[in-house]
């Protein structure tokens, strides 16, 4: 074999390297026009301030369009690298054919194969219209022609934005108008920055052609929960979150701006219209002052004069700016609420359980009562909305068991929302909402449902989460187109739960979308259940549902068991059980089943259960002297600072005989009061006597509340020491008596005795006389 020679060897490798590189730029400009995995493809938002690259967020797409409307991509984008972006091109592909099923649509979004360019920087950019303008000798100003306008020039620099705006007419889309059904459907949309180095970023959407074809119209009901989760006091909203939710952008104050949507369904939380009616009923009205006798003269002076300590004059208008505050809330919060009612009367209303709970998650634990307990609250709505249902049931998606439905059942429940994973659709496309499943294993007893579309219904719940929703909603509302195109000539009556959390600002614009598409028809939800039923397969166990944490709901089992007996203490016993119940359903709200606030929900209810029962104690006292032999009383200081009036009697507990103590009557302390008790007691024997105070309600339940007191029990000091002294008076006189007697009579001197015998002789003797 014969070596090459050098010179061809020379030659064969040039050639190679030539057609190696003509072989990549061909290969590199489909890629280039691809989504690479290395660059950013989201449909609705891919922007990450910690992430180093360059990316595209989409603010604005048309979802639809017809044969005389504009398409519109508007979006940013976000250099947050340390080089900018020189020479920059950008350009709007579009799907070359109609994405009219799902697998269609998931492709485009995995990879744009199949795509054309409909607008860029180079052909409709502000200076290519300018310099076309320039050429074109009749100076026209043609507003139908595709533009791009941009916010940046020939440089994108490094920690900066720029916006831009694609506006193309149907006409310059080459979209088909004379075949109407065939050529309507959902096409692909991305939007491609690229420089020197290749494509940098791309973002995606969906908009559908809609040529208006003539078809049926696919019914959608929308539901949305009226709720506000969230641990509270008593389970009551306070009225400043109240204030906060129906201010502009707030929860409550979207919930109101959806009700211009006639055919929407609201789910409403009695803990809302609750709180609302508490937060604006009539304040009470202040306690006349007593009566008290005229001031006596010489008191006037001190009576107008202000005592020592008394609170400035610039504490008196602080107080009064509080009052008139407060009293302008509750007027806001009432006007808010006479309007909700007035429009939501208008709307079907489904009536939650208190606090929207898991039921699921409640049943068969420790307060499984709390299910029976949160489903007749129901009657709150009921009671504002008489014509509500109050027979619909909303177990959390996925956790529906035959076991549950029959219980749901069997507590007044007629319908039950689940979701098509449960219950699937058995001709293999979306079927209508309204069926019916089999609860029992005989198959003999039967439950309605209603079945939520999980498809629209996740995509409905991506949208509203994300921070720019243009890109989700686009494809939410082509989701649609495609399960329109499944069966154009058929009606289909379709149902789509918002998320079961306080509403978002993205709520109206994904209800606003998806209601106004020309291929939907909004319906009422009782117009569904009122229509026949659709057969569908048998009902699936989902075994990896979401429930509110058994941690959580075991922490709630045991806050009720420890505040049960103490809520006896309260005249009002029923009253404080229905605080504390409601307290804790709001800690196993639905909102709570996919991340881990039930927990420190149970938490707070914990704390604010043993703040509570701290709230009902004893003033401790200094030690009491106390007299043997003796009946007094020993004052004793109740301090209320609960919300309720508390009934009970003070018992004293001596540790030792030596003294004696008596229960005292029943007493009646008013909330945010404090008392004095007067506790009958005998000391028996001299001796210190530790002593334990306890407050005991009716029901002989000791609140765990108790104080200690020393009592020193003495003899009669005062008695006893007097009839010391006078013993000792007594001894004294006894003593001096003695040693009187024992002394005798006093003896005299030998010589008067003698003088005076003497002389008494001579008396006796006349002679001597």
């Amino acid at each position: 074999m014969k070596p090459i020679p050098i010179r061809r060897l020379r030659f064969l490798t040039a050639l190679l390297s030539t057609l190696l590189l003509l072989a990549g730029s061909v290969f590199a400009y489909p890629l280039m026009n691809a989504a690479p995995a290395a660059a950013s493809t989201n449909a609705s938002n891919n922007t990450d301030p910690n992430k180093d690259e360059v990316s595209i967020t989409l603010d604005e797409v048309t979802p639809w369009i017809d044969d005389e409307g504009t398409l519109t991509v508007r979006g940013t984008i976000s250099n947050t690298t340390k080089k900018a972006v020189e020479k920059p091109s950008l350009s709007l592909q579009m799907s070359t054919r109609k994405l009219d099923s799902e697998s269609r649509l998931d492709s485009w979004k995995q990879g744009q194969a199949q795509h054309r360019t409909v607008a860029d920087l180079e052909h409709d950019g502000t200076e290519a219209r300018e310099k076309a303008k320039k050429d074109d000798d009749s100076d026209s100003d043609d507003d139908s022609e595709s533009t791009l306008d941009t916010s940046f020039e020939d440089t994108i620099d490094p920690g900066t934005t720029a916006e831009f705006t694609f506006r193309v007419p149907a006409d310059d889309l080459d979209l088909s108008k004379s075949s109407p059904v065939s050529s309507w459907g959902p096409r692909g949309l991305a939007v491609q920055l690229g420089d020197e180095t290749g494509l940098r970023a791309s973002a995606l959407g969906f908009t559908t052609w809609y040529p208006d074809p003539e078809f049926d119209q696919t019914k959608i009901s929308v539901l949305a929960p009226v709720t506000l989760p969230g641990h509270s006091e008593g389970g009551l909203i306070p009225s400043d979150r109240l204030d906060a939710a129906i201010a502009e952008g707030g929860s409550l104050d979207t919930i109101a701006k959806l009700l211009k949507h006639k055919e929407l369904a609201l789910a409403v939380d009695p803990r809302v219209i609750a709180s609302f009616e508490a937060a604006i009923a009539e304040p009470p009205a202040a306690d006349a002052p007593e009566e008290t006798e005229e001031p006596s003269a010489g008191k006037g002076d001190e009576t107008q004069s202000p005592p020592v300590g008394a609170p400035e004059n610039d504490d008196a208008d602080s107080s009064a700016a509080e009052l008139e505050a407060a009293e302008e809330q509750r007027k806001r919060l009432g006007s808010w609420y006479q309007d909700f009612v007035e429009e939501t009367q208008k709307h079907t209303v489904v009536a939650l359980p208190y606090g929207d709970p898991d039921l699921s998650a409640l049943r068969g634990t420790k307060i499984d009562r709390l299910s029976t307990f949160a489903q007749k609250q129901r009657e709150i709505v009921k009671d504002v909305f008489p014509d509500a249902r109050t027979d619909i049931a909303w177990p959390v998606a996925g956790s529906a068991t035959k076991n549950g439905l029959r219980a749901l059942k069997k507590s007044g429940n007629s319908t039950a929302i689940i979701s098509d994973a449960q219950q699937p659709s058995i001709t293999g496309i979306h079927d209508d909402a309204h069926s019916q499943t089999t609860i029992t294993d005989d198959g003999e007893s039967t439950i309605d449902t209603l079945i939520s579309d999980t498809k629209l219904t996740d995509m409905s719940a991506e949208a509203i989460a994300d921070d720019n929703p243009a890109g989700a909603l686009s494809e939410l509302v082509a989701e649609s187109a495609v399960i329109q195109s499944e069966a154009p000539y058929r009606t289909r009556s379709l149902f789509v739960p918002l998320p079961r959390a306080a509403a978002s600002a993205n709520w109206e614009q994904t209800v606003e979308e998806l209601s106004s598409a020309p291929w939907i028809a909004p319906t009422g939800v009782d117009e569904i259940l009122d229509s026949g039923s659709e057969s569908r397969g048998l009902l699936r166990t989902d075994s990896d549902a979401p429930h509110i944490r058994k941690r959580a709901v075991k922490s709630l089992g045991e806050t009720r068991a420890n505040q049960e007996d103490f809520n006896s203490v309260f005249s009002d016993r029923e009253s404080a059980d229905i605080r504390l119940d409601r307290e804790l359903l709001t800690c196993t709200s639905a909102a709570w089943t996919l991340g881990r606030n039930a927990n420190i929900c149970a938490g707070q209810a914990r704390e604010q259960s043993e703040k509570l029962m701290d709230s009902l104690r004893l003033r401790k006292g200094s030690s009491v002297l106390l007299v043997t032999g003796e009946k007094t009383t020993i004052p004793v200081t109740i301090v209320n600072d609960s919300p309720a009036e508390a009934t009970l009697r003070i018992r004293m507990k001596p540790n030792t005989p030596q003294l004696r103590a008596q229960e005292t009557e029943t007493v009646k302390v008013p909330a945010a009061e404090t008392m004095r008790v007067d506790v009958p007691v005998e000391g028996l024997a001299n001796a210190d006597v530790p002593t334990t105070i306890e407050m005991v309600t009716a029901d002989e339940v000791v609140l765990p509340k108790h104080e200690s007191l020393m009592v020193r029990v003495r003899a009669d000091w005062e008695n006893i020491g007097t009839a010391v002294i006078g013993l000792g008076l007594a001894v004294v006189f006894v003593i001096g008596l003695i040693k009187t007697i024992s002394r005798g009579r006093p003896k005299i001197p030998e010589q008067q005795l003698a003088d005076a015998m003497a002389r008494a002789k001579t008396d006796d003797d006349p002679e001597k006389r």
